[in-house]
């Protein structure tokens, strides 16, 4: 079965990773010393960004709420969320003897680099704010605010010539399952139908004037421009949008009548929807040609932030001997380099999405004295749903999830290590391929 199909199929079902020891009770071991810890976040809770556009507009009846925030920033709440991560990471490190507890980090301890939207930029500065408080910790950009980094931008690069597209396409359909799109489209319409009901979709201007009333039976197509992001149109593409405002609706903390009109009120229901936007991701980056092209740019800085010898810019100089790095992006960023990585399936408890609010792909490097060899560790370090509507300050008490990632070509133990060596050619054969 194909892996969009399995995972529509089989998500209750999945293969979970289980999830990793505290890093810092392998600290505790004598021979494992934490050494550099480079963070990839998404930003935080951010307004729609374009106010629900004009397909949302007229895929229902009901008026959509009016934010405070204006349209794609970052909500003071999102801001609020992300000191708290900051808060979490400083006493996580302290704890692994990384950083000191308290004080503000020496020079050069600390490198901290977003895209150059504003919310990605906000949210570094509220987990800088969190993390090192009353420090002058600089967050870089690196062009026009308001403009896509290319380190950050994860855009089709190649010439996309026929024999580009070609691959690509039937990987995504591949990727998509049988019958490809449309195939996946119909196994959607259970989900269809309950967003549906939610839009009252069959009264909706769409519905009404040009006779669109059905969601699994519309085409879908993915679109691939060079030098843009890829995207899939259709209903993949407006259910996505519309999941995601309802989940940033809880997410902020609009009372429960509110939020998507007081229209999801089970758990199963979170899933089903959030399921349209998983899949969204999952079909679009999770097909090879794609992956591997639109996150290139990321992982290559990675890959040199990780590794001496591959350190050829500035700032991936400074990502390296910093000992916390962080890079604040979106979640197209995870979904792409996550697939680009070929990770194995995993899930994040007391999430409903894939990539969440605020939540980071923490890549750890430490030493075993005892080998004198350096050893990889990735979690998803994520607040709950729970915790982001509620507001929760996150400690070592009351600490996110972390789950261990698995990637393919770097083999873990049982506490989620593999040896660096394997990690910097796993990412390397990702990089030639």
């Amino acid at each position: 079965m194909k892996k969009a199909s399995r995972y529509l199929a089989l998500s209750a079902l999945a293969c979970v990773l289980p999830l990793s020891l505290p890093a810092a009770q392998a600290a505790q071991s004598e021979n494992l010393e934490l050494q550099q810890v480079l963070v990839l976040s998404r930003h935080g809770i951010r307004a729609p960004l374009v106010n629900y556009g004009d397909v949302l507009a007229e895929s229902t009846t009901h008026t959509w709420p009016v934010w405070k925030t204006e349209g794609g920033l970052l909500t003071p709440k999102g801001g609020q969320n992300s000191e708290h991560m900051g808060r979490y990471f400083r006493a996580w490190l302290a704890k692994d003897k990384l950083l000191p507890a308290t004080g503000c980090p020496e020079n050069a301890q600390v490198f901290t680099y977003a895209n150059s939207l504003p919310r990605t930029i906000d949210t570094a500065k509220h987990f800088s704010t969190g993390a090192f408080p009353g420090c002058d910790v600089s967050v870089i950009n690196r062009v026009e605010i308001g403009k896509m980094d290319p380190v950050f931008n994860p855009i089709i690069t190649a010439e996309v010539n026929d024999n580009f597209k070609t691959s690509a396409l039937n990987s995504v359909n591949q990727h998509a399952g049988d019958g490809g799109l449309a195939g996946l489209n119909q196994r959607l319409k259970p989900n269809y139908q309950l967003l549906e009901s939610i839009l009252d979709y069959k009264n909706s201007k769409i519905c009404k004037e040009k006779q669109q009333c059905d969601l699994a039976s519309q085409p879908s197509e993915v679109v691939l421009t060079q030098g843009k992001e890829p995207g899939i149109t259709g209903p993949l593409r407006m259910a996505t949008g519309a999941a995601d405002a309802f989940m940033l609706q809880y997410y902020e903390g609009y009372p429960m009548k509110d939020v998507a009109w007081g229209k999801i009120t089970t758990p199963e229901q979170w899933k089903k929807l959030e399921d349209i936007k998983n899949l969204y991701h999952e079909t679009l980056f999770g097909s090879p040609a794609i992956a591997a092209n639109a996150a290139k740019p990321l992982l290559t800085f990675i890959s040199g932030a990780l590794d001496p010898k591959l350190a050829t810019t500035a700032d991936q100089k400074a990502a390296r001997q910093a000992k916390l790095a962080v890079l604040v992006g979106h979640d197209s960023n995870i979904a792409s380099l996550l697939a680009a990585l070929k990770t194995k399936d995993y899930q994040l408890p007391g999430q409903y999405e894939r990539t969440p609010i605020n939540g980071t792909v923490v890549f750890q490097r430490w030493h075993d004295k005892k080998t004198d060899k350096d050893l990889m560790k990735i979690e998803y370090v994520y607040p709950t749903a729970r915790q982001l509507r509620n507001n929760v300050a996150l400690s070592l008490k009351n600490p996110p999830e972390r789950v261990t990632l698995q990637i393919e070509g770097c083999t873990v133990d049982k506490q989620g290590f593999c040896p660096m060596e394997q990690f910097n050619q796993a990412v390397q054969k990702d990089l030639q391929g």
